[in-house]
């Protein structure tokens, strides 16, 4: 037997044996991807530590992160640690952005576990993916899979869905019926309503890379989606001219942030010789700055899906498409459907053109449309889409979530 089936064996008797543990109605554990401090768990989290709704705990494999929490007076242990463990035995509720073992995947059995997830589905997620290096996973031609992948196979009891929309995708994806969903927006938005003032300004970012903001002075965010494989080792550093694109940034005064995914960090390093160019992957997370940006630049990730709520302009710019589409997962079909909200492009040099750097006092001056007109969300696409993706509501995350826990606790 090799060591990765034992572990797979060894967690379905651990998982099965906690669903004896007793569980405390007022305790939650809450825990994110790769260890880190972020997404609508953070938010949920960080949220309850100020109105006491419930006790909540922050569960992460990161020491440095789990000090920094207590120091600034939150409840925050090690997933090994005996406190970690215990009171992923004994709290009623999971909540995480991924899947169970964000928190501890050990001990989930016998809690309610609330998917809050990480995105907005554009490319397939989960049983849905049936191409590309994920789909052996979901679609293995061996049984075994199901303990190599405890957690992927381990559905949640509650997911939260904004729309129709995604009420099908998520049924389909994590193998859910419907009422496993709890309609409800996103903690990571609602919560920068709630508490505007933990917002960044673009003031507070030009200032931060010694640059002096002006009129003219554009703040622009490229948050690529992460391909499953590269198609080169680093497929960002090719994708553009950066020197053409720093020079043109620094004579505009403007600046341009770049957010990989959690999975591509270390592909950034590459890019951070180029001046108004800012590497913020290591960031926890670019929520408090999303309201702040004058145009978001995309190929795949669905943060522009969260960036409608904000009206904030959109380009697709989708350099590999034809790779990408044989070789990684594919969209779902209403993707094409939607992608009127902005312009698509594929060469380097349409992106440029399209970013008008060097146009934007003669544009101010004869008073046209404003910069990104092409991709700004004074049309109907735009307005289609988020009603696509968010459904009108009363109210927010945390009165829908307070309000499913509280009806749980009665039961």
């Amino acid at each position: 037997m090799n060591i990765a089936l034992f572990k797979g064996i060894l967690i379905k008797i651990l998982y099965t044996l906690s669903k004896f543990s007793p569980r405390n109605h007022n305790k939650a554990v809450f825990g994110s991807y790769k260890n880190r401090f972020t997404d609508n768990a953070k938010y949920l989290y960080l949220h309850w530590q100020q109105t006491r709704f419930i006790r909540n705990i922050w569960i992460s494999g990161d020491k440095a992160l789990i000090n920094t929490l207590n120091k600034q007076g939150m409840e925050a242990y090690h997933r090994r640690s005996i406190k970690g463990i215990y009171h992923a035995l004994t709290a009623k509720y999971f909540f995480y952005n991924s899947y169970i073992g964000d928190v501890n995947q050990y001990f989930a059995n016998g809690a309610i576990k609330v998917n809050l997830w990480h995105g907005s589905p554009l490319k397939r997620i989960e049983f849905d993916i049936v191409k590309g290096p994920l789909s052996k996973v979901y679609h293995p031609k061996k049984q075994s899979y199901n303990l190599l992948h405890h957690q992927e196979y381990t559905p949640p009891d509650i997911i939260l869905s904004p729309s129709k929309l995604t009420d099908k995708i998520f049924c389909s994806a994590f193998k859910l019926s419907t009422e496993a969903l709890l309609r409800s927006t996103s903690p990571r938005i609602d919560f920068h309503h709630r508490y505007p003032q933990q917002q960044k300004t673009k003031q507070d970012i030009f200032n931060h890379m010694n640059i002096k903001e002006t009129p003219e002075s554009h703040l622009l965010l490229y948050t690529p989606s992460w391909r499953d494989k590269y198609q080169d080792k680093n497929p960002y550093k090719t994708a553009f001219d950066w020197e053409t694109l720093s020079n043109k940034l620094v004579k505009s005064n403007s600046l341009l942030l770049i957010r990989l995914h959690p999975n591509e960090i270390h592909l950034a390093k590459e890019l951070e010789q180029y001046n108004n160019v800012l590497d913020i992957s290591h960031w926890e997370d670019v929520y408090s700055i999303l309201g702040s940006v004058d145009l978001l630049i995309t190929d795949y990730s669905s943060l522009f899906i969260d960036a409608l709520q904000y009206n904030v302009p959109v380009i697709f710019y989708r350099f590999d498409k034809e790779w990408y589409e044989s070789q990684c997962r594919e969209n779902y079909d209403f993707v094409e459907k939607i992608s009127g909200i902005g312009p698509e492009y594929t060469q380097f040099d349409e992106l440029l053109v399209a970013l008008n750097l060097e146009e934007k006092e003669k544009i101010k001056s004869d008073q046209h449309l404003p910069p990104y007109s092409v991709c700004h969300p004074f049309h109907s696409a735009y307005e289609d889409a988020k009603q696509h993706f968010w459904e009108p509501s009363h109210k927010d995350a945390f009165e829908h979530i307070e309000t499913y826990v509280n009806q749980s606790q009665s039961r």
